[in-house]
């Protein structure tokens, strides 16, 4: 057992399309910038145009609402087969925990990608991130798979497919480059309340 769960057709076309709308709405706004690995620009380790949650203005979460709200319905959907499978992820076998962070990604072809082996609590900053996921928003036919370096696992880019996984170390991955074509994908992280967590250190 991998722990990696895929959840395929998962998210409708339309929403997939109205994810990449969104996306390219923000960016003729100047909204998204380039990807950072941390608080850090190094195109070395990731490159890619990146669309923060937080970046999203009120008018654009207006006129993308239903899109939103349908993507994560579905999302939920999918957090409650992987807790059924492991239900020492229930409340109140561990903390409850959500979706507080995510970010919709471009890698244009040619040469971008997130390079580097990384993994998704990786720094004391975001050590409250208990399960990564993925969703990819277009199918890529050549590249762009998703590598799972202890797994051995590739996931090929396929629209509606999501996935989720443990953040920890034991899930260390990397993203390919497609050498043809756009790839889009929306991603983040099941978090203990952020809040919550910091109380716990003190």
């Amino acid at each position: 057992m991998n722990f990696i769960k895929r959840y395929d057709n998962l998210v409708p076309v339309e929403t997939c399309e109205g994810m990449i709308s969104l996306f390219k709405d923000a960016d003729k706004r100047k909204l998204t910038n380039a990807g950072m690995t941390g608080k850090v620009i190094d195109k070395k380790r990731k490159d890619s145009v990146d669309l923060p949650h937080h970046k999203i203005t009120p008018k654009l979460r207006e006129k993308y609402n239903d899109v939103l709200t349908n993507y994560f319905e579905v999302l939920q959907q999918a957090q409650n087969q992987y807790h059924d499978e492991f239900e020492q992820l229930k409340y109140p076998k561990t903390y409850a925990h959500g979706v507080y962070q995510f970010q919709i990604q471009r890698y244009y072809p040619g040469g971008q990608a997130y390079h580097a082996w990384h993994y998704e609590s990786g720094h004391p900053r975001v050590a409250n991130r208990l399960l990564a996921f993925i969703t990819y928003l277009n199918t890529v036919e050549k590249g762009g798979e998703t590598e799972f370096i202890y797994q051995k696992v590739k996931a090929k880019p396929e629209q509606g497919l999501t996935m989720i996984w443990p953040a920890g170390f034991t899930h260390t991955h990397r993203g390919l480059p497609a050498p043809d074509e756009v790839k889009f994908i929306i991603t983040g992280w099941f978090e203990w309340d952020p809040a919550l967590f910091a109380s716990v250190g003190r």
